[in-house]
């Protein structure tokens, strides 16, 4: 299977030096050859390239003038030319670079560029020794404010940073971006614009691509006329992909997709109908798919439509959102309602089930993943959450949750947006609502789930309240957790005018509760808003081919 050179969209280039002769590595040999250049596409990667005479064992020292960097060891050069890409860079940066093929050995220096001035402006603080190693990843999307978008704009950024908050690796596209992971090859897996699915070849830049029927059918572009499916997209026959991708231990791709259904019997109207009203809706609900990267086949599809009645659901349904425009670009043909809105998917082995996180009816189903001794694949195990199979033993439900995630007890950590909770009102500074992290033990024999752990970066009179995306990962010590949709001033929507949308990535101690990281992607002029649906801790954006070693000087 090929893969696609799609190219980013281009960043400012920089200017770039090479032949110097830095005080690091060992003498110039004649026999090797370095020279390193900017990728015209983005200002902080080069490309080193080396001619050598006999090729061998590839050592790459890349340091700053303070003597910070690193130390890369790609797979071995064979004779003749070689390229290596030098990612994890810092802008506006001389580097000093030394090369060691064999036993030859060569030089060079290069500068990076400053960064594009439409980058997501951010701001960190940090405690670097007591934070889970590597970058943390997350993707960008910028939202409303007085910057002028009436025009085609970028919307999709990916960004890594370091522990201090510094940008060292960025990509762009046209289309926005949301779930975004490594995979176990150490390409960049991505939710394309809630239509496809797109893996990044960070070494040499290509894309493989997934695209739905939206994407190339039903709405295959958008006001501009910018295509959403990429030339060569493999077909995968579901409506689309949104908000997750996983993927599968068998190499196959999990990720969400949807599916309407003209659903009567609606006992009073939900979108001020009035006097017209049918008592018929276009219903949306998600489909879990499963599909094989090579060819794009499905292997299997299960609808939240076979495990619960959407009219069994009225009561807990909320107008505003089931009613919402959300869904209107990727069905410009229907007039569809938001009903069930899952943002997130994930195996859970032990349990031999999918967790679905269900943001609209507050709760995460269980699907039977594989046929096993008690029944058949695509069962439904149970609810978790208000109004489902578990009774809550001590602590509070988690109110329209994000990206639920398995830990090795069992246990299972979640994000809190905290949607009208009870007793909370942002008209009342004493009981303000807020968003968390929380963990839950679940005890399947006794049906009773309780909760054993949550984290609220309130502080006193200033809650922290997301009422949209978010993140919560456990990472051993620390737990990385994206408040992605806060709104300044706080509101219950971002489509509140007056509104900016700002997102803040803290890591916390898991004992303490402590901040090790703090990081804010917040415009402080106010002309823009920023939203962060998920962020990622990596060891490094390099494949596991490479290995890489810090050098703090």
């Amino acid at each position: 299977m090929g893969r696609l050179v799609i190219p980013a969209v281009l960043a400012v280039v920089a200017a770039c030096t090479s032949g110097g002769e830095p005080d690091i590595g060992e003498e110039d040999d004649h026999s090797l050859v370095v020279e390193a250049d900017l990728d015209p596409a983005n200002v902080l990667r080069a490309e080193l390239a080396m001619t050598s005479e006999d090729g061998g064992d590839l050592i790459i020292e890349v340091l700053d003038p303070e003597g910070v960097g690193f130390r890369l060891i790609p797979p071995a050069a064979g004779a003749g030319a070689t390229t290596v890409p030098l990612l994890g860079l810092e802008a506006d940066t001389t580097y000093a670079v030394a090369v060691t093929v064999g036993g030859s050995a060569g030089s060079t220096t290069f500068t990076t560029g400053s960064l594009p001035d439409d980058m997501p402006p951010i701001s960190t603080e940090s405690t670097p020794g007591d934070m889970h190693p590597g970058v943390t990843l997350f993707n960008a999307i910028p939202f409303g404010g007085s910057a002028d978008r009436s025009g085609p704009s970028e919307d999709g950024y990916l960004v890594a940073v370091d522990e201090t908050g510094d940008i060292v690796w960025y990509y762009r596209q046209t289309h926005s971006i949301q779930d975004v992971r490594q995979t176990a090859d150490g390409d960049l897996l991505f939710i394309h614009h809630e239509t496809g699915v797109r893996s990044l070849d960070v070494i040499d830049g290509s894309l493989l691509e997934w695209s739905g029927t939206t994407g190339l059918d039903d709405a295959p572009s958008d006001d501009h006329g910018r295509a959403y499916a990429g030339p060569g997209s493999i077909r995968v026959e579901t409506d689309q992909m949104h908000h997750e991708v996983v993927e599968l231990a068998d190499g196959n791709l999990m990720t969400l997709s949807r599916e309407v259904r003209e659903i009567d019997g609606w006992p009073d109207p939900l979108c001020d109908e009035a006097e017209d009203f049918t008592g018929t809706y276009e219903v949306v609900t998600d489909t879990v798919v499963v599909f094989e990267p090579e060819s794009g086949e499905v292997v299997f599809e299960w609808s939240l439509f076979d495990f619960t009645d959407p009219l069994d659901t009225f009561e807990v349904i909320k107008p505003a959102e089931f009613c919402s425009q959300y869904l209107a670009d990727v069905y410009p043909d229907h007039e569809p309602r938001d009903w069930t809105h899952a943002n997130a998917v994930v195996l859970d082995e032990e349990r031999n089930a999918l967790l679905v996180s269900v943001r609209h009816l507050d709760q995460v189903f269980a699907i039977r993943y594989q046929d096993d001794d008690t029944g058949r694949a695509g069962d439904l195990l149970w609810r978790l959450g208000e109004g489902g199979d578990f009774t809550l033993a001590e602590g509070e439900w988690f109110l329209h949750p994000h990206a639920p995630q398995v830990l090795e007890d069992g246990s299972i950590m979640i994000y809190d947006n905290g949607n009208e909770r009870p007793g909370t009102s942002l008209d009342d500074p004493d009981d303000l609502p807020y968003s968390r992290a929380v963990q839950y033990e679940i005890d399947e024999e006794n049906w009773t789930a309780t909760q054993v752990w949550e984290h609220r970066a309130d502080t006193p009179g200033e809650a922290v309240y997301a009422p949209f995306v978010g993140d919560a990962d456990f990472l051993g010590r620390t737990v990385l957790i994206t408040h992605g949709g806060l709104l300044d001033p706080p509101a219950h929507s971002p489509q509140v005018e007056g509104v900016l949308p700002w997102a803040r990535i803290i890591e916390v101690d898991y004992e303490t509760g402590n901040l090790v990281f703090d990081l804010s992607i917040k415009d402080s002029e106010g002309e823009s808003g920023w939203i962060v649906y998920r962020a990622e801790r990596i060891g490094t954006i390099y494949p596991p081919e490479y290995v890489v070693e810090s050098i703090d000087g």
